[in-house]
């Protein structure tokens, strides 16, 4: 069983955002653990992935480790740019 929130974000843009995940599963990829973020451009956005346009990605990490290692990124991301400084 996983559970999936979506949330929208406005400001000038608009985003859509989902997550999808099952919790830890305790292993690797092959135990079934799993997060899924997506991020979709659904007004005004200028996104790139890969140094190209685009309206959407995904990522999915598959495995327990993985799962801890892109939480520790994510909290490292959110501590950065809250700081608001160059």
């Amino acid at each position: 069983m996983s559970k999936k929130i979506y949330k929208e974000f406005a400001s000038a843009n608009i985003i859509g955002v989902t997550l999808e995940h099952n919790g830890f599963q305790g292993g690797d990829a092959g135990h079934g653990g799993f997060v899924r973020l997506v991020i979709q451009n659904l007004s005004s956005t200028f996104m790139q992935v890969n140094g190209q346009m685009s309206e959407e990605f995904e990522l999915v990490f598959r495995g327990t480790t993985e799962r801890e290692t892109f939480l520790s990124a994510l909290k490292m991301v959110v501590e950065e740019l809250d700081k608001n400084d160059v």
